[in-house]
């Protein structure tokens, strides 16, 4: 019990840790390019498409509660932490922890993409974050989670045929916490 207790923490103080650091909540769109950091190269337009792609089968995916489809977007080392903090980790764990998910609560649960950036790291690998909305659902343990948005984090690898997910967070957008966000809020 304690070695869970102490997984369960140890996710937790990750996540805070990339809450505090991670790009701010309330851009919705993507940031022009005179707001990126002086030297970032730009995605060709091929790579760009590519990892939207991705991201837009992940969507199908997930509406259409397709695992097998599910499956084709992630490496086989893939990682996953989920918005409350669950870590899997490999190919076949996030797609099974989705499966699962998905015939307990996620039923009637669908995805709608709202906006996407991307971005190069390196020349084989690229950051997108995705801002979905989400329909509202019921937890196992009976808490009904609204209607919200989302963001979720990836880090792509460019295969051979397509962009596959290496790793993937998700979070809940807290729409009164992102009025307080000390670079994208309201001018102080």
């Amino acid at each position: 019990m304690k070695t869970i207790a102490s997984i369960i923490t140890a996710a937790l103080q990750v996540t805070a840790i990339f809450l505090a650091l991670a790009p701010p909540a309330i851009a919705q769109t993507a940031k022009p390019k005179a707001q990126l950091q002086a030297g970032t190269a730009a995605l060709s337009k091929a790579d760009d498409e590519g990892i939207r792609k991705t991201v837009m089968d992940y969507e199908a995916a997930w509406n259409n509660h397709d695992m097998k489809l599910l499956a084709t977007l992630f490496r086989e080392d893939a990682e996953f932490v989920n918005v409350v903090g669950m870590h899997w980790r490999g190919q076949d764990a996030i797609v099974k922890a989705h499966a699962i998910f998905h015939e307990i609560m996620f039923k009637d649960c669908r995805f709608k993409t709202d906006s996407i950036e991307t971005r190069p790291l390196g020349s084989d690998h690229a950051i997108a974050i995705w801002t979905a909305t989400q329909d509202s659902y019921t937890t196992p343990s009976g808490q009904v989670v609204p209607k919200g948005q989302f963001k979720l984090s990836l880090i792509l690898a460019k295969g051979p045929e397509s962009w596959k997910i290496a790793h993937c967070h998700n979070v809940r957008i807290d729409a009164e916490a992102v009025k307080n966000d000390p670079v994208n809020g309201v001018p102080r």
